[in-house]
């Protein structure tokens, strides 16, 4: 009876446990204020010159009072390699739970979450920032791979291993050739291939909010992470970053956003979550709220499509198994955004196709929402004494 008994006690004990009292909180974490050289703050900016008047940005409290009213529970203030927001007095204001941080100018961007103080990144080589981060870890705090591909992450993940990836910045609408140079395909393409080489690490979002001439369209909140954290606090928001139990949203709570769930079901309950690694074999379900007319789909390895289901109401859940072989899935919810009549216009427009770059002609642009990986290892058997 014990041997039978064997194997599922073997699974349920090594399987990644989910936190078993935790909150989603949903929040922004790559939002720059007017500390950033790159956002003016009326004639006593100290380091943005009167020319760029129209870089006119946000304080760091009207930053949280934007995150209030979109109903959002942290935020992360990352201006570019610049922590006096942490000491401003409206940082954490209006019942938001402050994140601490900069954005360091490497080759490519990296998120310095949970800094309180700047790290000396030396040359800027993969061993500097490895150096670097692993201060920042010994701190408590996180690094982040932004935006991957607008400027380019130029390390790779076996000399700097980012503990997550802003695989979603801006809107997902903003493509080139107006109002952004992201390629966001592109960027969700780079955190799928690290997944297929077998690396576990979380997929964020990010408005990189600047201005406040873009912030109905791309204030705090567009896109939203949710962060399964144990805690509704900073600490609960980075250890649940770190652990890979994340989920973005279009669009903030309080203008609405769609949020997709994918869960692993362990002892008859749907509790395993993103970050997770299960059995194979484990029944998966994804649930989608507030997306009624989209399709959601699961992805696997290389990309492989293991379901696609158009969502047929406000509140939509579909089951599957993921085939052998798989190492991972993750969700992804997207509306209609006419591709068609898109490539019609940069047929009727070609001067919309000179650069080669315009990706508003072929990429995607209605992605509402998208899940971390949930990752699938066999269990280990005890070794015999």
């Amino acid at each position: 009876m014990l041997l039978r008994a064997l194997p599922t006690l073997v699974v349920l004990l090594w399987c990644a446990a989910p936190a078993s009292a935790g909150v989603w909180l949903s929040g922004d974490l790559h939002v720059h204020t007017t500390y950033s050289h790159d956002v003016w703050g009326g004639p006593a900016d100290d380091n943005t010159p009167l020319e760029d008047f129209y870089t006119f940005g946000q304080t760091v409290e009207e930053d949280f009072l934007v995150a209030r009213v979109r109903g959002m529970d942290f935020l992360a203030i990352t201006d570019h390699n610049d922590i006096r927001s942490v000491a401003d007095p409206g940082f954490g204001s209006h019942g938001v739970i402050g994140i601490p941080g900069y954005e360091a100018s490497l080759k490519g961007h990296g998120q310095m979450l949970g800094a309180t103080r700047t790290y000396d990144a030396g040359d800027a080589s993969p061993a500097a920032v490895r150096a670097m981060f692993e201060a920042l870890r010994a701190d408590g705090g996180i690094l982040q791979a932004n935006h991957p591909v607008e400027p380019k992450w130029a390390y790779d993940y076996a000399d700097v291993p980012a503990d997550t990836m802003e695989a979603w910045n801006l809107p997902w609408f903003y493509e080139p050739p107006l109002p952004a140079s992201n390629d966001h395909e592109a960027g969700l393409k780079v955190w799928q291939d690290l997944l297929d080489r077998g690396a576990q690490i979380g997929a964020t979002g990010g408005s990189d909010s600047h201005w406040k001439a873009t912030l109905a369209g791309q204030g705090p909140g567009q896109p939203t992470t949710w962060v399964y954290a144990a805690e509704p606090t900073m600490r609960g928001v980075l250890d649940g970053l770190k652990a890979g139990h994340t989920s973005i949203s279009a669009q903030p709570p309080g203008l609405g956003g769609a949020r997709v769930f994918l869960e692993g079901r362990l002892d008859g309950l749907w509790s395993a979550m993103p970050g997770d690694t299960i059995a194979p074999g484990t029944p998966l379900r994804v649930r989608v709220s507030g997306a009624p007319g989209a399709t959601v789909k699961v992805l696997g390895d290389r990309g492989r499509e293991l379901l696609n289901a158009a969502v047929t109401g406000p509140e939509f859940s579909a089951e599957l198994t993921a085939p052998a072989g798989e190492t991972y899935a993750f969700a992804e919810v997207v509306g209609e955004d006419r591709p068609a009549e898109r490539r019609q216009l940069c047929q009727a427009v070609p001067v919309l196709e000179l650069d080669g770059r315009t990706t508003l002609c072929r990429n995607r642009i209605g992605m509402l929402a998208l899940t971390s990986a949930i990752y699938f290892a066999p269990p280990r058997l005890p070794e015999l004494p």
